[in-house]
């Protein structure tokens, strides 16, 4: 017998070999390394998942670039997250869904990841881990930011009271802004409603201090998300539930053909006019566009993009899509009707197929809800952060969505669609690389 330990060797007895226990050399137990031996155990646990999944992937070697040197403390790591995944049912829910519905697969990883984030010690890595066994079953992913650790919410909290101070000293310059805006709408009273409400050429070129009078301040509230079951055309994914949303910045149009221009350097859509929604624009294409308009701005770009991998910064200044519970509190704005201008859709309320004569419109002819946001029921639908799945049933604290999916939520409705599907509480997705003429966006800010 060798021993793994000290590598000395000695002749043993087969028959007490498997009752060895103890070096003669040594002292250690001459035939398992506990971390290397619990690390190996893992790694195969964690290959098996994979491969019942149906991916062809073996994760040794990743796992060792994770936790070189098969350090103890990392085996521990590995060995909780194995056992997290294992211990909640989800390796079983796993194999019952090897050949179900794509959806119900989704579901099972889903499971298994919240497992990971949740019971984890070490997210980073656990992230990396979650980010490979992702790609491995060839999803599109995107990983929301993690909840912050008490040491993050103490200096949150430290940042507020600055940020509440800083408020104090920009009272002034909201005040002049106010009168600024108050004289514009003086002027815009002698316009068209086109006129009046189209956006400047220069509506995004501002700074953090001085955001552009077309941004809204969106204050932070709690609202129930979803349908009564009452509500006349609504959807059975429309559950609702209470939702509390953080205060963030809006614009209160979507983003036009000219911006979207100026930004990008081409126009994509099918109907051609500057002041008319971009429209024929991907998920992808809205995300890229906000990294670009923050870095042409100086701030910091929102998403991490590697591929079709996006991962959303939270704590960063950049412009970014609203998350689907932001744009349905913005939507409302305080109402509880299927539209935000009542119970029936009218000609007031937005664009859609009965009197769109099937084509967009400029933005901002439309009233304004009461938040001051154009065009929330129809004209052309709006990306949204997250991926569709299904309404929680307990309440939730600015929801970003499920981990992963196959959709991303667009809301709104459009001009080719019919009223009911523009109400403030009605669901749309499509992929993430799809591209349609009712298909555009509008943007937020912290």
């Amino acid at each position: 017998m060798k021993c793994v330990h000290c590598e000395n060797e000695w002749k043993i007895n087969e028959k007490n070999s498997a009752t060895m226990t103890k070096c003669p050399f040594c002292g250690e137990n001459p035939q398992v390394r506990e971390d290397q031996q619990s690390f190996e155990n893992s790694k195969d646990a964690l290959a098996a998942i994979y491969k019942k999944f149906g991916a062809d992937v073996l994760l040794g070697e990743k796992l060792k670039s994770y936790f070189p040197d098969f350090m103890p403390s990392a085996s521990k790591s590995i060995k909780k997250l194995v056992n997290s995944v294992y211990d909640s049912g989800a390796s079983k829910i796993l194999k019952q869904n090897l050949n179900s519905s794509q959806e119900d697969k989704e579901r099972a990883v889903k499971i298994a990841i919240r497992n990971l984030t949740e019971d984890f010690v070490a997210l980073e890595i656990a992230e990396n881990i979650i980010f490979e066994f992702i790609n491995a079953l060839g999803w599109q992913i995107a990983i929301p930011a993690s909840e912050p650790t008490e040491t993050e919410k103490k200096l949150a909290e430290a940042e507020k009271k600055a940020a509440e101070a800083e408020k104090k000293a920009a009272k002034a310059e909201e005040a002049a802004r106010k009168t600024t805006e108050e004289a514009a709408k003086k002027v815009s009273s002698t316009q068209s409603p086109s006129q009046a409400n189209a956006p400047s050429s220069n509506s995004y070129i501002s700074s953090l201090n001085a955001i552009s009078s077309n941004f809204v301040h969106i204050k932070g509230g709690t609202f129930m998300m979803g349908s009564p079951a009452n509500e006349p055309d609504r959807n059975e994914n429309e559950t609702q539930h209470q939702v509390t949303v953080s205060s963030f910045y809006m614009c209160n149009f979507t983003v036009t053909q000219k911006e979207y221009q100026e930004i990008v350097g081409n126009n994509p859509s099918n109907f051609k006019g500057d002041n008319l929604p971009v429209e024929q624009v991907s998920w992808f294409d809205a995300i890229e566009y906000c990294n670009k308009l923050s870095q042409k701005e100086g701030l910091t770009p929102a998403y991490k993009i590697k591929g079709t991998t996006v991962k959303w910064k939270r704590k960063v200044n950049g412009y970014r899509l609203p998350t689907e519970a932001e744009w349905e509190y913005a939507c409302r704005a305080g109402t509880t009707t299927a539209y935000n201008t009542g119970s029936n859709f009218n000609d007031d309320t937005g664009w859609c197929k009965e009197n769109s004569g099937i084509t967009t419109h400029p933005v901002g002819q439309k009233l304004a809800n009461s938040y001051g946001l154009f065009d929330m029921h129809g004209n052309v639908w709006e990306w949204c952060w997250d991926w569709h799945g299904l309404y929680p049933s307990r309440a939730k604290i600015d929801p970003t969505g499920d981990f992963v999916g196959t959709y991303r939520v667009h809301r709104g409705g459009s001009w080719g669609n019919s009223a009911e599907d523009t109400r403030s509480a009605a669901r749309g997705c499509s992929y993430p690389d799809g591209r349609a003429d009712r298909l555009g966006f509008r943007v937020v800010r912290p």
